[in-house]
């Protein structure tokens, strides 16, 4: 709902109720309505706005889908980096639109490879700026962060009013973001094609995929900003809450892009002293394996164990992550704290047993009253000894939530 909609709204609410009074007093009631309309509007301009977001979002979920919604951010900064090495600091204004984004994204069930394709695109065609259009007269009377003049385009996605929506829809965020996306019931119809109505996306480029929606004249833009897309969504992903039971796109990634993983899940031959030769872990490292590079929580939960090389949450439904060899006085978080999805815990360690600096994360499903991840196989069922019951493989939980790990798209090595 746009500014100008909230104002006509107000003025035909107190226009009814002072119309259709009768009798003493009518004329005295329409001054104090009028008064309090007045007085009204600017509390309205400023709550009726984010509340239209919420609704808006919870809106965009099909049969199915969970409703989300992005509440306050933990940042109101951040300095993201090119792969090229140019830095960029996005404000307030900036990380709310990649909120809006994260939360359709999340509302329709979209992976995270396709958030990240999103916020890259967000990046290139406007710097996460919501951009009116002065040859779009009309764009001006919406809510806008700047003013562009490139064709007939807007918002944070550049969209063509010739072809995306009216000048009303593409101004609004969420519309935008739904557009952007399109799928099965998409407001695009299919045409213009949005990423979930393109054939194979999610095995192409994340570029290549934001070129296939967009059909840029920069065909290659969109790439440079793939580090710090996941940088955003690991720093505002925390702020978005679903409502049901539905696990894609809820989850951040456990450490910043580039990472390789140098131990999977399963038998292997090790030479670590202390170390298991059956791993119900994943082992995450960025080359040349540095300590101190910042952990986060993969999901929310309430903190249970902070032992010398375990770090222990809780899920809401019952299940815990676990990351292992991060030093004590590193951590972030201890015993009882409560953290969200994409909250930096602690940094990379290397407490014995180790070979390394590395993050071990493990998931034991133990007590979770989440069907979908109830349904994992457990260790012992893949020839682990029985100690290991309940673990399950970090690769298979995490995709119930839309992540892949290690994809193989080159952003990740297997050693």
């Amino acid at each position: 709902m746009s500014a100008s909609g909230v104002l006509e709204r107000s003025a035909d609410v107190a226009g009814a109720a002072s119309g259709g009074e009768d009798g003493d007093g009518g004329g005295s009631r329409k001054v104090i309505l009028w008064v309090i309309a007045l007085v009204m509007v600017p509390i309205v301009l400023f709550a009726g706005y984010t509340m239209f977001l919420m609704m808006a979002i919870a809106g965009a979920s099909g049969g199915g889908s969970s409703q989300c919604t992005a509440g306050s951010l933990t940042t109101d900064e951040l300095e993201v980096q090119t792969t090229g090495g140019a830095t960029r600091t996005l404000g307030p204004t900036e990380l709310g639109h990649a909120a809006t984004i994260l939360s359709v994204a999340r509302s329709l069930g979209v992976s995270a490879r396709g958030q990240q394709i999103a916020m890259m695109t967000a990046l290139q065609e406007s710097g996460l700026k919501m951009y009116a259009n002065s040859s779009v007269p009309a764009s001006l009377d919406y809510p806008h962060d700047a003013v562009g003049s490139d064709h007939d385009s807007v918002n944070y996605f550049q969209q063509r009013v010739s072809g995306w929506g009216t000048v009303e829809e593409l101004m609004d965020p969420v519309y935008a973001a739904k557009a952007f996306f399109g799928g099965e019931d998409g407001p695009n119809g299919g045409s213009p094609r949005g990423l979930l109505d393109i054939p194979g996306w999610e095995e192409m480029g994340l570029g290549e995929a934001a070129q296939t929606v967009q059909v840029s004249a920069f065909p290659s833009a969109y790439d440079k900003w793939e580090s710090a897309a996941q940088q955003i969504i690991t720093a505002v992903g925390g702020s978005i809450s679903c409502d049901s039971g539905t696990v894609v796109g809820q989850a951040a990634f456990p450490l910043s892009p580039g990472y390789q993983m140098t131990s999977g899940y399963g038998p292997r031959d090790i030479s670590v002293p202390g170390a298991s030769s059956w791993h119900v872990a994943i082992d995450l490292q960025h080359w040349p394996g540095p300590c101190g590079d910042p952990v986060y929580a993969v999901l929310p939960g309430t903190v249970t164990l902070s032992s010398s090389l375990w770090l222990s949450i809780k899920h809401p439904d019952g299940f815990v992550v676990s990351y292992l060899h991060m030093y004590k006085s590193e951590r972030l978080v201890d015993v009882g704290d409560t953290v969200t999805a994409g909250q930096q815990i602690g940094a990379v360690g290397n407490v014995p047993p180790s070979g390394g600096c590395h993050l071990d994360l493990r998931i034991n499903k133990n007590g979770t009253t989440n069907a979908a991840v109830a349904a994992l196989r457990e260790a012992p069922a893949l020839g682990a000894p029985a100690q290991y019951a309940g673990f399950v493989d970090p690769e298979e939980f995490l995709r119930l939530y839309g992540i892949e790990i290690c994809p193989t798209d080159g952003t990740c090595r297997r050693l």
